[in-house]
């Protein structure tokens, strides 16, 4: 972990003493004598100063400390100085704390310890960051850059790029912020330190306003806490935190597109941070992470467990001294969970405590920043009076003439400016006439638009339910394969891709397909296929020869897909089917321009086929062909459509990005093939995912797993 305070060496005597779980200044106290010398004194209280943990005792024993050092003591008076300065920080008495920063970077310079000057550079910068002095604050930061890029202290330069990140982040520049947490990066990756690697792409993530951005970086991150283990619990709290802020983005970004699949990945870090902050007795963490999950709980519609959960929370929010942001995004919580419920009164009633909490919480705001605008106006008071006290008469008599001179220009450029802004006033109610005329029928076609936009998702919402109906339910997967998975992710709200399941005597039937396009005219052909499947795949006979169920598929799909014009259209499918014999551990299949593979203890086996679609095709054959393959068990038969091969993904810094390709999703199931069947889903939907790295998905993605017993 980067240190706050600057750490001394310990001397001889206190080498002796045993390490102690923990630190009691009064261990150190008992070594003192009535006739010690004051060097030794000035150590021994340096020494309690280090190692506590409490602002007081700090300030007490450095000050101590300092009273017993001679002249000659520069390095622990400077010492002194760096922990005094810090307990005054930790007591938010911050102008204090840099006249002391001050003091130790005078000793410091003397001694030609430019580290140690640029520790309390930043802790200027801090401290003028906290008393809310903008333009000193990153002043002091790029003195101490300065310092750390001379020394080339890599790990440095990328905390000082933390810092001013922090400080830019807590400004609401969240672009800016996020500029200087990419040099944080760069600099801890080329020191190789993975897990302040792992803090900078939390901080990217966390400064991110587009939710799968976000989600990207924070993958990363937690991809990097989890491989590189620590027992430091600063890193283990980062880690911690890490997971909460996932497991948020993931169920905004569930709320944003209405898919249960990111909700699923939210509850799934949830569960790794458990009790965790609770034990501990990190409330605040704990109760965050429960609005977490109560968002969860409310995407689900299980809105009662939500309320549940947020009532019990209620007792740990007090225990955290009542944060008063907090409570106000709590009672917000629970305002919408009652009206959720129906329950209008409990609503009402947490929606004041709500606004009372938010207005408590913006007056304390209010008033902390007047107190520290006053601080220092009050200075600058001071200040000007002392200077106006030694200046002579002659001066101040000049000045009040230059004043009165101003004064009376100024009062010249007043009156010419408002007979400016009265002219000026008078064109712009003209031009505001038409604005507003101009506005009214912008909003008029706006709420147009947004009735057409909502019919019009109504619409597709809908055609989702009856698509969702048509294709074989995962219950109906399982009663057919009980060792399976299915990997389904559509582009849009409706999908071109789709899959069924069939029982034909003693076969059992798998049918993959992609039709023509996405979306809208994709569903219409999906729709298209599995109403042919209902009639072309029943009996024993059919399942028997895949190849003639493609057959009669493309006759109807021509016949179907033909206009009064003299135009036909040329749409049609790529399709798998698989016929298993589990009895004879056979498969039939046929493939029209699709592809499958089977995976036999680590080897791919591509699966041959017509290279012709269901459709309309100028090489098209007569007949497609039924293959037939031995089984063995432990195979495991995967098939699939070509939108996870075709995903753009990769850097961010290459604009145009790259395909994911064939050959790395055949390499990736030849090397996951023997794990667990929902193991290997989960890893293909992180291993996409983080490939496309917050890019758009492209096409529908299908892919399913059948394993032989």
């Amino acid at each position: 972990m980067r240190c706050h305070r600057v750490p001394i060496i310990a001397t001889a005597l206190l080498l002796s003493l045993t390490a102690a779980a923990q630190f009691s200044p009064d261990s150190i106290l008992a070594l003192i004598g009535p006739d010690e010398p004051d060097a030794v004194k000035a150590q021994y209280y340096s020494e309690i100063g280090e190692n506590s943990d409490n602002p007081d005792t700090v300030l007490k024993y450095s000050t101590l400390s300092l009273e017993c050092c001679q002249e000659s003591d520069l390095e622990l008076i400077a010492q002194n100085y760096s922990y005094v300065r810090w307990a005054y920080y930790m007591k938010d008495e911050y102008r204090a704390s840099m006249r002391y920063a001050i003091r130790a970077i005078e000793v410091y310079e003397a001694q030609n310890d430019k580290q140690n000057v640029a520790v309390n550079y930043i802790n200027i910068g801090k401290c003028y960051h906290e008393l809310n002095i903008r333009d000193s604050v990153f002043f002091y930061f790029n003195k101490a850059l300065d310092i750390y890029l001379e020394l080339k202290d890599t790990l440095n330069v990328a905390y000082t790029y933390q810092s001013m990140g922090l400080v830019n982040f807590d400004w609401e520049f969240k672009s800016a912020a996020q500029d200087y947490f990419r040099k944080a990066l760069q600099c801890d990756s080329l020191s190789g330190n993975y897990l302040d690697m792992a803090y900078d792409y939390q901080l990217l993530g966390t400064a991110e306003r587009d939710h799968r951005k976000a989600v990207g970086y924070l993958k990363k991150s937690v991809a990097l806490f989890d491989s590189t283990p620590t027992d430091d619990p600063y890193y283990n709290s980062l880690k911690y935190n890490t997971y909460q802020y996932l497991a948020e983005a993931y169920v905004k970004l569930a709320r944003e597109t209405s898919e249960s699949v990111y909700a699923d990945s939210s509850y799934l870090y949830i569960k790794k941070i458990g009790r965790r902050n609770l034990d501990l007795g990190e409330y605040r963490n704990y109760v965050l992470t429960q609005f977490t999950y109560v968002k969860y709980l409310s995407f689900c519609g299980r809105d009662k467990e939500a309320l549940a959960s947020l009532l019990d929370c209620r007792q740990y929010i007090d225990l955290d001294e009542g944060d008063k942001v907090i409570l106000k995004e709590y009672y917000e919580y629970l305002t919408e969970i009652y009206k959720k419920l129906g329950d209008y009164r409990n609503a009402l009633e947490c929606s004041d405590k709500m606004h009372e909490y938010r207005l408590s919480y913006a007056n304390d705001s209010t008033l902390s920043i007047l107190a520290r605008s006053q601080s220092e106006e009050a200075v600058k008071i001071k200040d000007l009076k002392n200077q106006a006290e030694k200046r002579q008469l002659t001066t101040i008599i000049t000045s009040l003439c230059i004043g009165l001179l101003l004064v009376v220009v100024l009062v010249v450029l007043i009156f010419r400016m408002l007979r400016v802004k009265k002219k000026a006033n008078e064109q712009l109610s003209i031009k505001n006439a038409i604005l507003d005329r101009q506005n009214n029928e912008i909003i008029a076609q706006r709420n147009k638009i947004e009735e057409v936009n909502q019919n019009l998702f109504s619409s597709i919402n809908y055609a989702k339910r009856i698509q969702s109906a048509a294709i074989s339910a995962k219950a109906e997967v399982d009663s057919v394969f009980p060792q399976n998975f299915v990997f389904y992710r559509p582009r849009d709200i409706v999908s071109g891709d789709y899959y069924r399941v069939a029982q034909c005597g003693k076969y059992r039937v798998m049918v993959t397909a992609d039709c023509t396009g996405h979306g809208i005219p994709g569903a219409f052909l999906s729709m298209l296929g599995i109403s042919a499947l209902k009639e072309f795949c029943v009996g024993e006979a059919d399942a028997a020869r895949p190849g003639v169920i493609l057959d009669r598929m493309r006759d109807f799909i021509k016949a179907t897909l033909v206009s009064d014009t003299s135009d036909s259209i040329a749409d049609g499918m790529d399709m798998t089917i698989c016929s298993f014999d589990f009895e004879a551990m056979v498969m039939h299949y046929a493939m029209a321009n699709h592809t499958a593979y089977i995976v036999r203890r680590g080897e791919a086996i591509k699966l041959v086929g017509d290279r012709m679609p269901v459709g309309r095709y100028l090489a098209e054959k007569e007949h497609f062909q039924t293959f037939t393959v031995a089984l063995e068990p432990g195979d495991m038969i995967y098939s699939f459509s070509d939108g996870i091969q075709d995903q753009v993904g990769g850097d961010l810094d290459n604009t145009i990005g790259r395909k994911f390709l064939k050959k790395n999703l055949i390499a990736f199931l030849a090397a996951n093939y023997d794990k667990p069947l929902d193991i290997q889903c989960q890893l293909l939907d992180d291993t996409i995912t983080q490939w496309s790295n917050g890019r758009e998905q492209i096409d529908d993605m299908t892919l399913i797993g059948i394993l032989v017993e």
